[in-house]
């Protein structure tokens, strides 16, 4: 990230003679302003160096170009994401499905998507669709996934179909 050139001019739009300043404030006002932000700018770099915000925002930065990069190939990976479903409800040879599952998993895997959905895992409204069970304030299990979901970049892309119930009791 690269330090704005202190030396441009910054273009202050002139104020209309109504404002009511005398001749010649507005003038007054962008050296005032200019001089400010000339003694001011140098802290605001070297605090912003010192605490790796740079680094930071050109993180997040990176975070987000992934994340719109995701959304326009999304269509495609849903698309696969069904497949691998259809694929895991299918009824044939056991060792040709579990392979041509796993190899649709794994380009996903690839592409930066992570299959969400497991059993025993606390339920997530966010996260999951339940059609079927209840939760005791907020609270349970997956106890069945019938499809399980996708997310990318911590963002839900699709929802797990699950089952649930109110889990075990606190002690």
């Amino acid at each position: 990230m690269s330090v704005p050139d202190q030396s441009q001019e910054l273009e202050l739009p002139d104020l209309p003679p109504e404002s009511g300043l005398p001749a010649g404030a507005t003038e007054a006002i962008r050296t005032a302003v200019h001089s400010e932000f000339d003694e001011v700018l140098p802290y605001v770099v070297e605090a912003l160096r010192r605490n790796n915000a740079f680094d930071e925002i050109n993180d997040r930065l990176r975070a987000a170009e992934r994340r719109i990069e995701a959304r326009q190939e999304r269509p495609v990976i849903v698309s696969m994401h069904r497949v691998l479903d259809r694929i895991r409800h299918f009824d044939f040879d056991q060792t040709i499905k579990q392979a041509l599952a796993d190899d649709v998993a794994r380009v996903l895997t690839e592409a930066g998507y992570e299959e969400t959905g497991r059993t025993g895992e606390d339920y997530d409204p966010a996260r999951h669709d339940a059609f079927d069970g209840r939760a005791v304030d907020g609270k349970a299990l997956v106890t069945k996934v019938h499809t399980h979901g996708l997310t990318s970049f911590g963002d839900v892309v699709v929802r797990a179909k699950v089952e649930i119930s109110p889990g075990p009791a606190a002690p």
